[in-house]
């Protein structure tokens, strides 16, 4: 990665971007992971279009330090249009121009200026939420046919919960939804519909293991490749009982290897341990510090 990466405050500019509690900000390392990955992805003079687009950083990276010939995006959250304007603004005003976010709230790519963005594009890019909203009744239902306590506070809808969760009831018709990846794999759909000859790059937290994240591009016609990894912390608001219901539901079910998430007790990596143990470690300690992959990865039209 080039040392001229947008940071905080901008070097070129003197800006900061304003970043509030409920989005990502260039510090997180989910937003690091992303950047890098896009840096290699080799997007310069190309149309791209991000779901979920936040606070506008990516796209300014994207325009700035990439040299995307043009950026658009949209999010399900309605204030992040006009925030993400001004932050492109500020950060790479130079570019700005090249910036077209979709206004409102807009489901994926749900959107009549969005699909006509999209079809446009060369690749799609996006960071979606991997873990069921606590407070689903489906959901809800599955925790307790596996026995899974809500853990204390998980149910408390903080600003930035849409950054966190979704709705894994409305998914249901996705099979990846069964692992937390419904609203990807509808997603996915989506683009092989409306633009089938885009590649796609999505960020993962790659709690479910990335062999599954792979299988998620290749059955939707994608072939998957690696960008960038790195292990993260795992976000002390974010609960992680899906996970752990997954991993009870699926326990001694005649597969030969009990089925495991990838979390790590470790910054390094080196030491992994299932959901279960990591819930056990946050309900002995709400401090305790557990690790996880954050991974970027490429599809491209099979």
């Amino acid at each position: 990665m080039t040392d001229a990466t947008i940071s905080t405050p901008d070097e070129d500019t003197g800006v900061t971007p304003h970043s509030p509690g409920y989005a990502f900000d260039p510090s997180d390392p989910w937003t690091q992971t992303f950047q890098i990955a896009l840096e290699r992805a080799g997007l310069g003079g190309r149309t791209v279009y991000e779901v979920g687009m936040g606070t506008g950083v990516n796209a300014a990276f994207l325009l700035r330090m990439c040299g995307a010939k043009r950026v658009a995006g949209s999010d399900l959250d309605p204030r992040m249009a006009k925030l993400a304007e001004r932050n492109v603004l500020s950060l790479a005003p130079q570019e700005a121009h090249r910036f077209h976010p979709v206004p409102g709230a807009v489901s994926l790519v749900d959107d009549p200026l969005a699909l006509a963005e999209v079809e446009r594009a060369d690749a799609v890019i996006g960071c979606l939420p991997q873990v069921a909203d606590p407070g689903c009744p489906r959901f809800g239902a599955f925790r307790r046919a596996t026995k899974t306590a809500l853990p204390e506070g998980a149910d408390v809808r903080e600003d930035d919960h849409i950054a966190h969760y979704y709705p894994w009831s409305a998914f249901e018709d996705f099979p990846f939804n069964s692992v937390g990846l419904g609203l990807n794999e509808a997603l996915l759909r989506r683009l092989r519909s409306c633009a089938p000859k885009a590649e796609v790059i999505l960020n993962f937290g790659a709690r479910i293991g990335v062999p599954v994240l792979f299988e998620l591009f290749e059955a939707n016609g994608y072939r998957p490749e690696t960008l960038h990894s790195q292990i993260v912390k795992q976000h002390a608001g974010t609960d992680i009982s899906f996970f752990v219901a997954l991993e009870r539901a699926l326990r001694d079910t005649g597969f030969g290897v009990d089925f495991s998430c990838a979390f790590y007790g470790d910054p390094g990596g080196t030491e992994r341990i299932s959901a279960i143990e990591a819930q056990d470690r946050i309900d002995a300690d709400r401090g305790a510090a557990i690790h996880h992959e954050v991974c970027t990865i490429r599809g491209l039209p099979a």
